[in-house]
């Protein structure tokens, strides 16, 4: 039963990347955000470009769920260190 389950809640990594960066950010996962980023780079010319398109789309997203009650603080929470974790990354791929 648990495979079940596992295999299930794996399939949004079949998503296109700047997809999974998002549900990444929402749901305060960080086990693949920076695999994600290090993929999406191909796809931005700057680092800005990451920053400003997909990474604050998610986050956009995180402060609307949170605006109408659907997150709470410590999700939040989890999403910024997730944020924080992608730019990071996103700041050691453009040199």
């Amino acid at each position: 039963m648990k495979g079940r389950k596992r295999k299930k809640s794996d399939e949004w990594r079949l998503l296109p990347v700047v997809d999974r960066i998002k549900f990444s950010l929402i749901r305060g996962l960080d086990e693949h955000i920076e695999q994600d980023v290090e993929e999406a780079r191909s796809l931005f010319s700057r680092s800005i470009e990451l920053i400003e398109g997909p990474l604050m789309n998610g986050m956009n997203e995180v402060g609307d769920l949170f605006g109408s009650g659907k997150m709470f603080l410590p999700q939040v929470v989890k999403s910024a260190r997730v944020m924080k974790k992608a730019v990071l990354k996103t700041c050691t791929l453009y040199p």
